[in-house]
């Protein structure tokens, strides 16, 4: 996660957290019709449809969208959980067929999950100097967190005042994050 920050501000931008891409892995994977509050496309790249024996592709349906909403308040937290195996988070210890998923799974997800693409070019300091700079006064203090989602397509959602879930090819592309990003600054300003 990389951090920007200044007396009265702060903006991490990074990779989602762990969990945020093993459960976007998992409902790809398992072919699962879910809504995601934020609505995101599939994984970039694509993932086959895997559907492991003994795994409840019913049961992990029904507890998918609650594990989704944990899993963004945690990557919002001040402190987001830090696991080293995906499987040991404890969002997943109330929903054992999504945990049988996950465990099922977990090689194809260890692998897919591949590399950072490296810090995302968001001109973040530039944006609030702008902004500060039409309101004629420094931005009030606030902590902005952008989550960066391998999905299809240029996705950029706020699902808290100062939580942004946004796509990797939208991060990458300054003309398009970089007024998304003003927006949020100037209502969190």
């Amino acid at each position: 996660m990389a951090f920007t920050r200044r007396e009265n501000w702060t903006v991490e931008c990074g990779v989602g957290t762990q969990s945020m891409l093993a459960a976007l892995f998992v409902r790809d994977t398992l072919a699962l019709s879910v809504d995601t509050t934020p609505d995101l496309p599939g994984l970039d790249p694509g993932v086959p449809v895997i559907v492991p024996p003994g795994v409840d592709r019913a049961a992990a349906a029904r507890d998918w969208p609650g594990w989704w909403t944990e899993v963004l308040e945690d990557a919002r937290a001040e402190e987001p959980e830090r696991v080293h195996d995906v499987a040991d988070t404890n969002s997943l210890l109330t929903r054992p067929a999504l945990r049988d998923a996950v465990l099922a799974l977990r090689d194809d997800f260890y692998r897919y999950r591949g590399t950072p693409t490296g810090r995302p070019p968001l001109p973040v300091g530039d944006v609030v100097r702008a902004v500060e700079s039409r309101l004629g006064r420094p931005v009030r203090p606030f902590r902005l967190v952008i989550n960066e989602v391998p999905v299809r397509g240029y996705v950029w959602e706020r699902i808290a005042p100062g939580h942004v879930v946004a796509s990797t090819a939208c991060l990458h592309d300054p003309s398009r994050s970089a007024p998304r990003l003003r927006a949020v600054v100037e209502d969190l300003a």
